[in-house]
Order: structure tokens, then C-alpha cells, then sequence
């Protein structure tokens, strides 16, 4: 019987724990219309670096009485995949994405985005990998207590506007780190000034998945900045997994707590004081033909979201802001 991807390969690899991007640039590939032998060359060209999983008699067994234990702990991913793969069934609300959701953070949004790609490719084994990835890398970036059961008076888009300019202007710099994103917001969650931010992220009034996507939208156009693009692939993935979660409102708000957190790990410097707005942008099929010709996985990937988020929203910044991505300022 073949084993699936998610089965055979770790959700990362190298000494910096990169994530493994393969099974998300596939299906990108495939939905911007690539040719077979593309996708010949992405296998050839990626899974040879790759990290194998462990055989299965080795990993922990996750269930409903230690599904909360080992939430983090690096340690348990295929007992995670092992769990959901059980578990989900198509078309049904996500087995613990309300308890998930909390760590929606994880990987900086990479496990998100592989359950997201996971749900658009109708593919059960690439959902339950990137919900055993979330739960395997858990990043909670708000305290329980802080979680208000009454939104504040603060408007989301007042909110994120002037924290937006706050940046622009050099302020709260990001907190000295060498880690890699991920690690980076973890290190910010934890900064009692950061945290306040935060916080007031998690409970502003007005807050819908629309709105995020166009604050993530903003911020890569002011900064075409690489954490700031996965905001933007977070909010995407965030769209698809949406109808399946239970406590659609917590889901957003971690979410937006999650993206403000990667907003403040941004070096000022990146941020302009004009979103990037060409008078002609490139056509989505030039944009799908340059991601389909591309050897970037990131390119791939935020090209397809940007073109899916265009079809969703009706919004054409999507197209400069996979312009933006492809050729610079």
C-alpha cells in the first residue's frame, strides 16, 4: 500500500527545523498550471532533502486523555497525524480545531497554511499533517486571561492602522533575536509591552476574516517583507479551513493576535510610507505563467494565494502584491 507524504516525510528538516514546503508547492503548482515534468523536477529537486519521519511503532499514541500534553512539545507529530487522520471527516467541522486554534500560531502559520492547502486539495492525509504540525509546534501568543469574554471599545481597522504607522515611524523595534520566525514571535508574546499590544489584538471590536486579510494585504505592500507574506498565505489558508471550525469568532482572533504578533518581529526599516500601488499590474495569467516557472517555493505559493484571494475578495492589490513579491519594489 503507498504510504502518503505526510506518512514518509517530517513536517521539517535541517538544523533550523525549516518546514517542509513540498506538498503545499505541488498543489500550487498543479492549481497554477504546471506541466508534468515540473512536477517532476520539484520531486526531483526537494525530497531528497528532506528529513524521514520515524517509524510509527516509535511514536507516541495520541488520544482524547493526553491530546492536551503533548500540545508543543515537539515530540509527537505522527501521534498527531496518526489522531486526526482517524478522525476528520470530509465536510465536517475539524476534530479540537477549537482547541487548536489557540496555537494557530505554530510554525509561523505554516501549519495553517498545509491544513488550509490540505482542505483545498480535498486531501485528508495534508489536513490532518497540518493539524498535527499545529499541534506538535503549538504557539499560544495570548494568555487565557487576557482574553476578554467583552470585546473592548477599539476599532480593528483605528487598531491596526496605527500600530501600521507606529511601525513606519521606528517604533517597538523588534526584540534581538536570531531565531528563525516562529521563534521570533515567541520571544515578542513574552515582552510584558508587546503583549499589551497583542492582547488588545486578540480583543478589538469589529473583527472579521475579511479584515484581517486586508491589514496582512496592507503590510506586505508596505514592506514586501517575508514574514509579512506569510500573513498574507495565513489569512488564505485561514479562509479554507474557516467553514470547519466550531468557534468561528476565537478562530479569527487568534489568528489576528497571531499576524500582529509577526508584524512586530518586522525591522521598522522595512515598512514605507506608501503601500506599493503600480498604475498597471501584471494579468493573472502572466502571474500564474511566472509561478509556474519559478524555483522559489515561497513565490509559488503566495502567487496562488494572492490570485485565490483576488477571486475571493475582488481585490487587485492581490495582483502588485504578487507582483511585488515576484520583481521588488
Amino acid at each position: 500500500m503507498t504510504r502518503d507524504h505526510a506518512e514518509i516525510y517530517a513536517p521539517e528538516f535541517g538544523r533550523r527545523h525549516l518546514s517542509n514546503h513540498f506538498p503545499m508547492v505541488s498543489f500550487a503548482l498543479k492549481k497554477l498550471g504546471a506541466d508534468q515534468s515540473t512536477l517532476e523536477d520539484l520531486n526531483r529537486n526537494n525530497l531528497q532533502s528532506l528529513k524521514l519521519n520515524a517509524d510509527n511503532h516509535d511514536s507516541l499514541v495520541i488520544s482524547e486523555s493526553n491530546f492536551e500534553q503533548y500540545l508543543g512539545k515537539r515530540q509527537a507529530y505522527m501521534g498527531y497525524h496518526a489522531y486526526f487522520r482517524g478522525k476528520i471527516i470530509t465536510g465536517k467541522e475539524l476534530p479540537r480545531i477549537d482547541d487548536l486554534a489557540k496555537g494557530i500560531s505554530a510554525a509561523a502559520f505554516h501549519a495553517l497554511i498545509r491544513a488550509g492547502y490540505g482542505i483545498d486539495a480535498n486531501d485528508a492525509s495534508e489536513v490532518a499533517a497540518g493539524l498535527a504540525y499545529m499541534a506538535d509546534k503549538f504557539l499560544s501568543v495570548v494568555p487565557e486571561k487576557n482574553k476578554h469574554s467583552i470585546v473592548s471599545g477599539i476599532n480593528l481597522h483605528d487598531f491596526a492602522q496605527d500600530l501600521i504607522a507606529k511601525r513606519t515611524a521606528g517604533e517597538l523595534e523588534p526584540l534581538p533575536s536570531d531565531q528563525t520566525i516562529s521563534g521570533k514571535m515567541d520571544i515578542t508574546a513574552q515582552d510584558r509591552v508587546r503583549q499589551e499590544l497583542i492582547s488588545t489584538a486578540y480583543n478589538v471590536a469589529n473583527l472579521s476574516l475579511g479584515q484581517v486579510a486586508d491589514i496582512s494585504l496592507e503590510v506586505f505592500l508596505r514592506t514586501n517583507d517575508f514574514t509579512a507574506l506569510h500573513a498574507v498565505t495565513a489569512s488564505h489558508a485561514a479562509r479554507l479551513v474557516l467553514p470547519f471550525v466550531g468557534d468561528k469568532d476565537a478562530f479569527v482572533r487568534e489568528l489576528f493576535a497571531g499576524i500582529v504578533t509577526a508584524v512586530l518581529t518586522i525591522p521598522g526599516k522595512q515598512f514605507k510610507r506608501d503601500a506599493f500601488n503600480p498604475e498597471e499590474t501584471l494579468s493573472p495569467e502572466t502571474l500564474s505563467q511566472r509561478g509556474r516557472v519559478s524555483t522559489d517555493s515561497h513565490d509559488i505559493k503566495f502567487v496562488y494565494s494572492c490570485l485565490e484571494e483576488f477571486k475571493n475578495y475582488g481585490d487587485s492589490r492581490y495582483f502588485a502584491a504578487a507582483e511585488l513579491r515576484l520583481d521588488g519594489w
